[in-house]
């Protein structure tokens, strides 16, 4: 990667709506060669996809709970089992492979407490060999994520 690619990265990341032509006016390039740089991004696969980022309390969505999941086994059968049945609950944001004490890390928004509870009883109570489940909530979100750091060589 060159100068050149890690401004568009680093553009892309701020707001991928933009057009080429105010792409390229942003990183210095002619159009066609951003365009060029940009599907060269994508078919390297460092540019793996587009999306809106969205306010979770427009939503009504204002509670982000943080929960730890331990496993009763880490045999690759049973991580492999919880894996794929996280993959059925679109309530479950994310979901980290973890080192320390706890296995998972998941990631929850909810409206409130008694959305929260509904989740936990529909959702995160169904998955299966879990031993013990923690749960934090987010009080205020400090720092938004807006994107990875992109080394500059």
């Amino acid at each position: 990667m060159d100068r050149a690619d890690v401004a568009l990265i680093e553009a892309l990341q701020r707001d991928s709506s933009r057009s080429i032509a105010e792409l390229s006016d942003a990183v210095g390039l002619s159009p066609s060669a951003c365009h060029r740089r940009i599907k060269s991004l994508e078919e390297a696969g460092l540019v793996a996809g587009y999306a809106a980022r969205i306010d979770p309390r427009k939503l009504g969505l204002r509670l982000m709970a943080f929960v730890e999941i331990t496993l009763t086994s880490q045999s690759r059968e049973a991580m492999d089992r919880f894996e794929a049945a996280v993959q059925d609950f679109d309530d479950i944001l994310d979901c980290h492979l973890m080192s320390g004490a706890a296995d998972y890390l998941l990631r929850v928004a909810a409206a409130d407490l008694d959305q929260f509870d509904r989740i936990h009883r529909n959702c995160l109570a169904r998955l299966p060999g879990v031993s013990s489940m923690r749960s934090a909530f987010a009080i205020r979100q400090i720092k938004p994520w807006r994107g990875y750091p992109v080394p500059k060589s």
